[in-house]
């Protein structure tokens, strides 16, 4: 009896895995229908970047790079006011947005030696004005390192610093090793459709329910980062919000961002090996919100560049290109005109 009703349970659950693989299959097809790519898919040989590009001809272009977890949509404001004015170009970094997964390690260095591929195979020239968030803050230094004479300037916009992660402290080192084991598990899960399950309680009457199932996926970290009140889902911009529920749920989110957060020490030990990364006009944005610490790196930073400026968004949380688009943007034309005035003294 008691082996006739463990067969029963397994096919059970062999079944509602079988189940959960069709759903996330049907559910990928779908999204895929419902949310094409605004942009164009750009083949890099072994995978494709998503690419989306707006404005008129001509230089220098703006080349906007997202933080840790985010896409193209996190820059919507700020690449609609610039076309006018501008060729501005963003892009989804494999594994995350409409890009394909790339290959691993997801280390800042591949990261800048795949979005060069990118700007080659879509034919977008130099000269680029580089604008980094969060954790472009690691991408867009290591990218004006390597390549100055592509490089007309630069704008960080409240950027992660390589002091942080260099080395990280054992509270940080903790929180990666944490980060990076439940993005695993919410990988294998993805496969199943329980976290696509998960994503479609919270947009329902089931928030309870999708709460406890959050804390349980999410289980080794802090109450509040493991809740379906995380400030790393409600701060981001609407639009990336409303779109967790199509890019959250793909197994090569989660194996990115574990990439991502495992080889943040990596990274950042790579950007502080440039040194003075840039030796034209870079603007650095830190939030009102910014710890202390970070805010000071900042200003170190800036003052350390031959043509460093450090700007403080008072209003702004991390997010200073929602919550004050017009410092973005004004830093941005403040980069291009010392850029032209510094060609025309040579």
């Amino acid at each position: 009896m008691f082996i006739h009703t463990l067969l029963w349970i397994l096919a059970l659950l062999l079944l509602a895995v079988l189940a959960g693989m069709v759903y996330q299959r049907v559910g990928l097809w779908c999204d895929s229908k419902l949310h094409p790519p605004p942009g164009r898919l750009v083949d890099l040989g072994t995978h494709r970047l998503h690419l989306l590009e707006a404005g008129r001809a001509g230089c220098p272009t703006v080349l906007l790079e997202a933080g840790l977890m985010s896409t193209v949509l996190s820059w919507t404001e700020v690449q609609r006011a610039l076309v006018d004015s501008y060729r501005v170009v963003s892009y989804d970094r494999a594994g995350l947005g409409w890009s394909d997964p790339g290959p691993m390690p997801r280390t800042a260095e591949r990261i800048v030696t795949e979005l060069h591929s990118l700007l080659e195979q879509a034919a977008i020239p130099p000269p680029y004005i580089l604008v980094g968030h969060s954790f472009g803050g690691l991408t867009m230094p290591l990218f004006a390192a390597r390549y100055p004479q592509e490089t007309a300037g630069m704008v960080l916009v409240d950027p992660v610093v390589p002091a942080e992660w260099n080395p990280p402290s054992g509270q940080d080192r903790r929180r990666v090793e944490i980060g990076s084991k439940v993005c695993r598990r919410a990988a294998l899960l993805t496969k199943i459709g329980v976290i696509r399950f998960v994503a479609f309680l919270l947009t329902s009457q089931a928030r309870k329910v999708a709460a406890r199932l959050v804390r349980l996926i999410s289980r080794g970290t802090t109450v509040e980062s493991g809740s379906v009140s995380s400030p790393w889902f409600w701060n981001l911009p609407a639009s990336e919000r409303a779109m967790a529920s199509v890019f959250w749920v793909q197994e090569k989110f989660c194996l990115t961002i574990a990439s991502q957060l495992e080889n943040l020490p990596a990274s950042a030990v790579r950007v502080a090996e440039t040194g003075n990364f840039c030796d034209k006009p870079v603007v650095i944005l830190s939030a009102q919100s910014t710890p202390s610490n970070r805010r000071e790196q900042h200003l170190a930073i800036a003052q350390r560049l031959p043509q460093g400026h450090h700007l403080l968004a008072e209003r702004s949380t991390h997010w200073i290109m929602q919550d004050e688009p017009d410092l973005v943007i004004d830093a941005i034309h403040e980069v291009a005109q010392s850029s032209a005035h510094t060609n025309l003294a040579m």
